[in-house]
């Protein structure tokens, strides 16, 4: 039956041709979610991305309403962003992404002046404390063994 089949269709050259020609584009649509994972497992590591200014729990605790633009850059570092048509506001942008995956941790924090007084800030609400970010960058391992020498020092 299968040679039935395989004589009654003549494929001349450029035909083939073509048909070889197109098994390539054919293979690249199936490069799916799967095929995407397992392509990821077997890739060289990538290392953890720390970017911006990494705003904690505790530095921005220390803030209080009527510090001058250094005392707030002494707590909080230099702002990532300060924009000339915006100047009564610091931008703290911060994320770390681990490996190839996502962006796992993204924050924003901002700080608001008016003239040389800090007047109020916002995106505080949920940012991690640093143990919490060494935890999250190295492993709980670490940073807990990390916390407790803290510990044991402060006993």
């Amino acid at each position: 039956m299968s040679q039935k089949f395989f004589t009654r269709i003549k494929l001349n050259g450029s035909a083939l041709l073509m048909l070889i020609s197109m098994l390539p584009l054919a293979a690249c649509s199936t490069y799916n979610g799967v095929t995407q994972r397992v392509a990821q497992s077997i890739t060289p590591y990538k290392i953890t991305i720390v970017q911006g200014n990494f705003v904690s729990h505790e530095a921005a605790a220390q803030l209080a309403v009527g510090m001058s633009r250094e005392q707030v850059k002494d707590i909080l570092g230099a702002p990532l962003l300060t924009d000339m048509f915006h100047a009564q506001r610091w931008d703290y942008v911060f994320y770390f992404k681990r490996g190839a995956k996502e962006i796992v941790q993204p924050r924003h924090f901002i700080v608001y002046f008016e003239g040389n007084q800090l007047t109020s800030w916002a995106g505080g609400e949920s940012l991690p404390s640093e143990n919490e970010l060494i935890a999250a960058i190295d492993g709980n391992n670490r940073a807990s063994t990390r916390s407790k020498q803290k510990e044991e020092a402060s006993t």
